[in-house]
């Protein structure tokens, strides 16, 4: 289960902390243009991917979300969201592109959002 909060908050009719179950979206990476949400037709449309990878890129997304907020609750601590970030290899293979950081992710900790730096020096010891 995982939380919502501000950028997906303010364009829905949903509060901050509200639950969500897995919810994985799609961004082009734009800064021009903000950083555009997709859907996967579009994707497909714009010959990025198929919804077969887009699938694969889903079912990846939510084992590792779930993976790296069970580490989180074995400390005490709350993930609310994460950015990850793939791509597609020359074979057509969806690949995770970026690293797993505290910078990529916010997590609370009593009710309050973790610095980065704290995040990772907590996840440390």
């Amino acid at each position: 289960m995982h939380k919502l909060y501000y950028y997906f908050m303010h364009k829905t009719i949903t509060n901050e902390g509200d639950k969500l179950n897995a919810y994985v979206e799609v961004t082009l990476k734009d800064d021009e243009r903000g950083d555009p949400l997709v859907t996967v037709e579009g994707l497909e449309a714009l010959g990025i991917m198929s919804a077969a990878q887009f699938a694969e890129i889903k079912t990846s997304t939510q084992k590792i979300t779930a993976l790296i907020s069970d580490v989180l609750q074995g400390k005490g601590l709350e993930l609310y969201d994460i950015k990850l970030e793939f791509g597609i290899d020359n074979d057509g293979n969806v690949i995770l592109i970026d690293e797993i950081a505290s910078g990529n992710m916010r997590v609370y900790k009593g009710g309050k959002i973790m610095d980065p730096m704290d995040l990772t020096a907590a996840l440390i010891v």
